[in-house]
């Protein structure tokens, strides 16, 4: 009879002593009429971009992978930020470049994507990315994130 309290104790100290369950980022889904910010590897402005190009005197290259795009919610009455109007239901982020690029497509907010090793994008130099609302509409504003590219190839970073 003496071992039940020894258990019971055993049991508690592994309940206590047992870690607790990861807790997943509340995600919210992108609707209309919202604030939002785009983020570049966890900035949303003056970010870098690590790109992989041939050579210094390449003009375009790729990022290289293990980079982040997402896109936060703002509390309602900010400035200068990106805004979905009156029926944003999704975001798209892009490179501005004079090559076309797939969009990263957000439907949900404070959720990472893989910035795509795809992109063409200038080797070294600044640049922006786009965070623009779809469906757009006439009250709709794209968040524009600016970035420092910086070609790997020739000083590691």
């Amino acid at each position: 009879m003496r071992f039940r309290p020894l258990i019971a104790f055993v049991l508690l100290a592994f309940a206590v002593l047992a870690p607790a369950p990861a807790t997943a980022v509340p995600t919210f889904p992108v609707l209309p009429n919202q604030h939002f910010d785009g983020v570049v590897n966890g900035k949303t402005a003056a970010a870098t971009v690590r790109t992989i190009c041939p050579g210094p005197s390449a003009g375009t290259g790729h990022p290289i992978s293990g980079q982040t795009l997402s896109v936060v919610l703002l509390a309602s009455g900010t400035t200068s930020t990106g805004f979905t109007g009156s029926l944003g239901n999704s975001v798209a982020a892009t490179p501005v470049t004079s090559v076309a690029n797939d969009p990263v497509v957000f439907t949900e907010y404070f959720h990472s994507s893989a910035l795509p090793t795809s992109w063409n994008v200038p080797c070294n130099g600044s640049g922006t990315i786009a965070f623009t609302p779809l469906p757009g509409s006439s009250t709709a504003r794209t968040d524009f994130v600016s970035v420092r590219y910086f070609n790997i190839a020739v000083t590691p970073n």
